[in-house]
């Protein structure tokens, strides 16, 4: 008998099998999360609470806005071509095993919620398989979506405590508050646990929180601390300008800029130097020579909120209303977060 019409599909199966194991790979994988019927009535299914928890974990990542590599992953419901086959013919599960089996994957996490009266109880466990170390945490309350929210921040916090400490400190200053004592907390925690290798990460984001707390000259002495354990590090030398920049020392602000854009071979600071080399000036009263630093800023990157901000503000000391109003649109629709974009615009829609 020929079974030719038959194994070509099994072939092709086992191909994609193969594939997926070798290259659709992700650092961190989560299997999914057993849920309660009385919870599943609500729409939370073990597929969709294991979802909303790798989700919450990107969104934490995305929200911290450091350039400092995070672990890359894929979300249980991942619409790639091996997902959608994977989970069409079943083999998603096998897929995963297989990949732990040959050491692809770096961390794992499944666990389970649990109803105590009118409380719900999300317990995880994982484990990190490159520095075998276990992962084990609880939440408890009413609402799933700050259970899912509270344990994403644990699990970030184990595979990178720095993550969760850019995080706190970038949403904190987006909301406009003043108190960094939580991002501060994160910091110490990060000065404890990360790797030797990536301290510099932590002293630098110490600096900026004293930065915020009106402390310069401190914020300097960390930004030099990390400089020491990484002399090639850009972004101190950035943030050292910044601190001039508020100590009204703004010609070595300028110079610290300019140092910026003289080593950022990738471009990373490049639309931030330019921002704030303009701000310097403005504050000198030079505003018709930050014009043009700004709109370098645009062209180095359309996507950086601060220099359409900037440029809308120094349109507005010019007396183009209408093109401040433009500019500070822009900065919002790219940061809806920036609460002080928003509030700067407002006037400019009522005129």
């Amino acid at each position: 008998m020929d079974f030719g019409a038959i194994s070509l599909p099994v072939m092709a199966l086992s191909a994609l099998f193969g594939y997926a194991v070798l290259f659709d790979t992700s650092a961190v994988v989560f299997h999914d999360i057993q849920v309660p019927p009385t919870v599943q009535q609500l729409g939370y299914s073990p597929k969709v609470m294991s979802a909303r928890l790798a989700n919450q974990v990107r969104v934490i990542d995305q929200k911290a806005k450091t350039v400092k590599e995070f672990r890359e992953f894929a979300l249980p419901d991942d619409e790639s071509a091996v997902n959608a086959l994977g989970g069409y013919f079943h083999f998603g599960e096998p897929i995963k095993a297989a990949q732990e089996l040959m050491g692809l994957v770096q961390y794992t996490f499944s666990g389970d919620v649990v109803k105590q009266g009118d409380q719900l109880q999300l317990a995880v466990r994982g484990h990190a398989h490159e520095r075998n170390k276990p992962f084990n945490a609880v939440v408890v309350g009413q609402d799933p979506e700050k259970l899912i929210h509270d344990m994403a921040v644990d699990i970030v916090r184990f595979i990178d405590p720095y993550i969760v400490a850019s995080y706190v400190y970038e949403t904190t200053r987006d909301a406009g508050s003043k108190d960094f004592g939580p991002a501060m907390r994160e910091v110490r925690h990060c000065l404890v646990h990360l790797p030797k290798g990536d301290l510099h990460w932590a002293y630098n984001l110490y600096g900026l929180i004293l930065l915020q707390q009106g402390k310069p000259d401190e914020a300097i002495e960390r930004y030099n601390e990390a400089l020491k354990l990484k002399p090639d590090f850009l972004l101190p030398v950035y943030n050292i300008g910044n601190a001039l920049l508020e100590k009204k020392q703004y010609d070595q602000a300028i110079a610290k800029y300019k140092e910026v854009l003289r080593l950022d071979a990738k471009g990373v600071r490049t639309p931030h130097a330019y921002t704030q080399w303009g701000v310097a000036l403005m504050r000198q009263g030079q505003t018709d020579a930050a014009v043009p630093l700004f709109q370098k800023a645009i062209a180095a990157d359309p996507m950086h909120a601060d220099a359409y901000y900037r440029l809308g503000t120094a349109f507005k000391q010019q007396g183009k209303l209408k093109d401040a109003q433009e500019m500070i649109q822009r900065a919002v629709d790219r940061a809806p977060e920036r609460k002080d974009y928003a509030a700067d615009l407002a006037p400019l829609l009522t005129n």
